[in-house]
């Protein structure tokens, strides 16, 4: 990753939505795109990576995106780690529960097309450091 990029770690299990994220991201000059099926493999990643970013979607097969922000925040190294929560799922203890683990947005997929959310995102990655 050059000095100057941003590394966006996508946590998505839909395949299709999962490679037009990467691909529309991945476009960006300044934007290196790493993705994620599950949470599990979200965390062996972030063993080994620190993104800028983590794009979390919430309905994950195995443990769920609150459950990997929850590991995330109590693990001392990644516990200030952007996230941004992108979910189907609008119900109202998830959103309270995304913000209270320090997400920095949560964005429903319904209400939103693609690319409007990578719009949110990039705007969210040109303020971080």
């Amino acid at each position: 990753m050059s000095e100057n990029k941003k590394l966006v770690l996508v946590v998505e299990d839909e395949p299709a939505l999962r490679e037009v994220i990467v691909l529309k991201l991945g476009r960006e000059e300044l934007v290196e795109v790493a993705a994620a099926t599950n949470g599990e493999d979200a965390l062996v990643f972030l063993k080994k990576r620190k993104p800028s970013l983590i794009w979390l979607d919430l309905l994950l097969p195995g443990i769920n995106g609150l459950e990997v922000l929850e590991k995330i925040r109590n693990d001392a190294d990644l516990k200030n780690l952007p996230a941004v929560i992108v979910s189907v799922s609008a119900g109202e203890e998830k959103v309270k529960r995304a913000f209270e683990l320090g997400a920095l947005d949560y964005i429903v997929k319904s209400n939103n097309s693609i690319d409007d959310i990578i719009k949110k995102v990039k705007g969210i990655l040109s303020e971080l450091p």
